[in-house]
């Protein structure tokens, strides 16, 4: 079994956040948080000075309540601006993280996990740059919460003993109740998944969804409006739940309030300002435990998104590769003059359909054909030549000399191809100095001169017909300067004066005058005694078919 792994992969270990913004940040969450918290330790300061006539006597306090606002007012207003920068910083990062990983992902691994790529880069992402900007709240509200309980047991630690039960059993309950919540929430990105997987057929079948409109209504009627009822349904259980185990903290808190008012000064003997104050701070402290106990479903949504997250960078990395080609290499391979496959083979997994072991010989010029039916083996085999699904067994030889198994994946560098389910950017990305004669050339070639040109270094439309786009394709292969053209059906689409133009004329132009090996899959079998080499798959198998013997053969297709 041949396994590809560059053992010289960099790991990123660039930090999402620096060190310097954690510290930053987190040193203005405390100064502003305790710049709240002096500001009710001198309202009650102000109140017992009152009760006690000594307010007079003291008229700095102004100037307390002065610096205090201030500090607040610059601290949450740094932080304020930190916080946004920082989501965003986070948004973007992660989805670039993401995105890079997608890159680096081996093709047939991606496609098995396109719909929790897509969950990931909206749902997932979104998730952890909320939380990211809760964090620092949640972190202010933490510092709150210790310095209020400080200056209580300050004030009477018989109170302050009987608030940190009341308190102890609010956390309790909540966290029991919350368990039941974090468990729906899970239940409702797994639900989301479901969904985007339902979006994404719609929006790929839409041509089949336009002619047969009962098909639409089944998919929106029958599976969609059930997912979003769930998800629904699931997403309100989770945060009632959440909302209940709030509220019954609060009234908890409540009672605690309306005890000490009441029983306080008789039970444990605790003076009338002292009371006041104790009061006072517990309405104040109650602030930062509601932020605390509301932010935690968004906390609970991130990390279930980042287990997500790390579970799809852990799949996608299941096989390894980053190759990097040096400049003198791209050379050697573009200049190649033999290319040797042998014993090729991949297979879909134990049981299923596999291709080879196949050899097959490619020189420089060749204009090779593949045909053969249905399901047969066509269009994985060019999959597995141009390294997009991982070799079960073969080797590769450039010119005699065998390409060693770690730099395999440079082979791709010799292919441009044209696949059947083609995808046509709209502009010439990974292609240098697109010169303007050249694709006038290629245009007029394809006969797309009237509808089609270059403008600001990319084509003026892309929105043209199946076939005309199959053309704009090629015209991009072509730029690419590759030596190896790879065509799966691609004359499928092309009217019958176009595709002969294209086998007759165009092919052996770009054959014998710009220096391009062409290996196509066809079913044109009028057109067979044009290749150098005719090959027939048949059962994953692949030989190549004496054209003396043509007419016979064509005669079975």
């Amino acid at each position: 079994m041949l396994k590809i792994e560059n053992k010289n992969i960099k790991k990123n270990n660039t930090r999402l956040v620096p060190i310097r913004f954690i510290v930053g940040y987190s040193l203005l969450a405390i100064v502003s948080g305790l710049s709240g918290f002096a500001f009710i330790t001198i309202i009650n300061k102000v109140i017992s000075d009152s009760l006690n006539e000594d307010l007079v006597k003291n008229s700095s306090y102004e100037y307390m309540f002065l610096a205090a606002i201030v500090v607040f007012f610059v601290t949450r207003r740094l932080l304020s601006a930190g916080i946004i920068n920082l989501s965003q910083k986070i948004f973007w990062q992660t989805r670039q993280d993401v995105i890079k990983l997608i890159l680096k992902a081996p093709y047939l691994k991606l496609q098995q996990y396109k719909d929790e790529v897509y969950s990931t880069l909206t749902t997932d992402v979104n998730n952890i740059t909320n939380a990211s900007v809760i964090v620092i709240t949640f972190f202010s509200s933490v510092v709150l919460i210790i310095s209020c309980l400080v200056y209580m047991a300050y004030l009477s630690l018989s109170l302050f003993g009987l608030s940190l039960g009341v308190i102890l059993i609010g956390v309790f309950v909540y966290m029991v109740r919350s368990k039941k919540s974090n468990s729906q929430l899970k239940t409702v990105r797994e639900l989301e998944r479901g969904f985007i997987n339902v979006f994404n057929g719609i929006l790929n079948g839409s041509k089949e969804i336009n002619i047969n409109k009962d098909k639409g209504n089944d998919i929106y009627n029958g599976k969609l409006v059930k997912l979003m009822n769930t998800g629904k349904k699931t997403y309100v259980k989770a945060f009632i739940q959440y909302l209940n185990s709030e509220i019954i903290s609060q009234l908890l808190f409540y009672g605690l309030i309306t005890f000490i008012l009441l029983y306080a000064n008789n039970m444990l003997n605790v003076t009338l300002d002292i009371t006041i104050s104790f009061v006072l701070v517990l309405l104040y402290l109650l602030g930062p435990l509601v932020t605390v106990m509301t932010v935690m479903p968004s906390i609970t949504r991130a990390k279930i998104s980042l287990q997500k997250m790390s579970k799809l960078r852990k799949e996608l990395q299941n096989v390894k590769f980053d190759y990097q080609i040096k400049k003198e290499d791209k050379i050697k391979y573009r200049n190649f003059n033999k290319l040797e496959l042998k014993d090729y083979s991949f297979s879909y997994g134990e049981n299923k359909f596999s291709v080879g072991p196949i050899s097959l010989n490619i020189k420089r010029n060749d204009v090779i054909f593949i045909q053969g039916g249905n399901g047969a083996g066509k269009t994985t085999f060019i999959n597995t030549i141009l390294k997009l699904y991982d070799l079960d067994e073969g080797r590769a030889y450039l010119d005699n000399e065998l390409i060693p198994l770690e730099r395999i994946e440079e082979i791709k560098e010799m292919f441009s191809p044209i696949f059947s389910d083609f995808y046509l950017f709209d502009e010439f990305y990974g292609i240098n100095n697109v010169e303007e004669k050249k694709v006038s050339y290629y245009l007029k070639m394809f006969e797309l001169e009237d509808k089609v040109s270059l403008i600001d270094g990319k084509f003026s439309t892309i929105h043209l017909s199946t076939g005309q786009r199959k053309r704009l394709a090629l015209i991009s292969a072509l730029l690419e300067e590759r030596p190896i053209i790879v065509l799966d059906e691609w004359a499928a689409d092309q009217d019958p004066h176009f595709r002969h133009k294209f086998y007759t004329e165009i092919i052996p132009e770009l054959s014998k005058l710009q220096d391009k090996t062409i290996i196509a899959i066809t079913h044109d079998d009028k057109y067979f005694n044009l290749a150098d080499h005719l090959l027939k798959m048949e059962f994953g198998r692949l030989i190549e078919i004496n054209k003396t013997k043509l007419d016979p053969i064509l005669q079975e297709i």
